[in-house]
């Protein structure tokens, strides 16, 4: 064999094994969000079923609706990339109250978010079909991460009540608010790094953001003092 039938062979063998590689990343990929909807939207039927409001429920209950909608196009594109269906997580459980459901559950769809915009930047040269359903996904989460905002804020127990710990209910404020702050700092920071042509891998700015948001809380903390400060001789109407 000639040093260029050689070379020739081991490129096609090399070209072989990266797409056979780049499959099983993509199944995996896909499966993952596939596992991440089903377990949101038991979730938010599982808390839609213990919330006191019925509001929250009516709200829960079509979140859910809504996620549970993803599943058959996720399944299709794991079939038919040659992937079986990933097993079904256990029933998650919902402990606490509604206020420390809906931050955990902003949480976690912030979380969310990350992964997909991950899983989309990985697929979306190779197979863009895949990364623009990927893109629908998250623009559902994006909104839902909203709502689970407002939902976090509106079931506070002390939000409309004179009665209660006023140190609990700071704390619970703050935490909330400085939740939406780190999502809102965290998106600005993902269009620069888009804008900048993604020159770092997702995985480490993500990691790196991290760092940085801890840096950044000094100047949270004082916004919010400034906030408590403000809201405190603002005269009631």
């Amino acid at each position: 064999m000639s040093l260029s039938q050689m070379m020739s062979s081991g490129w096609r063998n090399f070209l072989t094994r990266f797409a056979v590689n780049y499959r099983q990343t993509l199944i995996e990929d896909v499966g993952a969000a596939y596992r991440a909807e089903l377990d949101l939207a038991a979730r938010c039927t599982q808390h839609a079923h213990r919330v006191h409001y019925p509001q929250f429920r009516v709200e829960l209950l079509r979140i859910a609706a809504e996620v549970q909608a993803h599943l058959p196009w996720l399944q299709e594109q794991i079939l038919a990339l040659g992937g079986h269906l990933p097993s079904s997580p256990p029933p998650p459980t919902v402990e606490g109250n509604s206020w420390e459901c809906f931050r955990r559950d902003v949480e976690e769809v912030r979380r969310g978010c990350g992964h997909l915009l991950e899983w989309i930047h990985r697929t979306e040269r190779e197979a863009p079909e895949i990364a623009a359903g990927l893109q629908r996904i998250r623009k559902d989460k994006l909104r839902h991460r909203e709502e689970f905002r407002q939902m976090l804020m509106k079931s506070d127990p002390y939000t409309n009540s004179m009665t209660g710990p006023p140190q609990a209910h700071e704390v619970r404020q703050k935490q909330a608010w400085l939740e939406q702050r780190k999502s809102g700092w965290l998106d600005h920071g993902r269009v620069v790094w888009e804008v900048e042509g993604k020159q770092t891998p997702w995985a480490e700015w993500s990691g790196e953001q991290e760092f940085k948001w801890v840096a950044e809380l000094p100047n949270h903390d004082r916004e919010w003092a400034q906030h408590l400060v403000e809201k405190r001789e603002t005269p009631l109407v």
